[in-house]
């Protein structure tokens, strides 16, 4: 295990519904490839946090690597409702993955 998905762990563990923890987190399963822990990550930062932009994003994005298209499509789409007239950067990258090759 890595020294930043262990530290990323304890601090999840100290402070559960922190958005930058859980984020943090949920990066680090993901680049680290353990996918249901990084989606049930995702679940429990965007229930704490449902407006959280960068987190639909990336959260569409593993589910994409994972080969879970459609999954990683609804998720974009959730992100859109969420972050409509709130963060138009995020929101032009959720459509832009949005329309993205599949």
């Amino acid at each position: 295990m890595s020294d930043r998905l262990a530290a990323a762990r304890d601090y999840v563990a100290r402070k559960p519904t922190d958005r930058f923890g859980l984020y943090a987190l949920a990066m680090e399963l993901r680049k680290a490839g353990a996918h249901a822990e990084c989606f049930a990550t995702f679940d429990t930062l965007l229930e704490h946090h449902p407006r959280y932009g960068a987190a639909f994003y990336h959260y569409g994005m593993a589910k994409k690597e994972a080969g879970e298209l459609a999954a990683a499509r609804a998720i974009w789409t959730r992100g859109l409702d969420a972050t409509r007239g709130s963060d138009s950067k995020t929101y032009a990258e959720l459509e832009s993955a949005l329309e993205g090759d599949f």
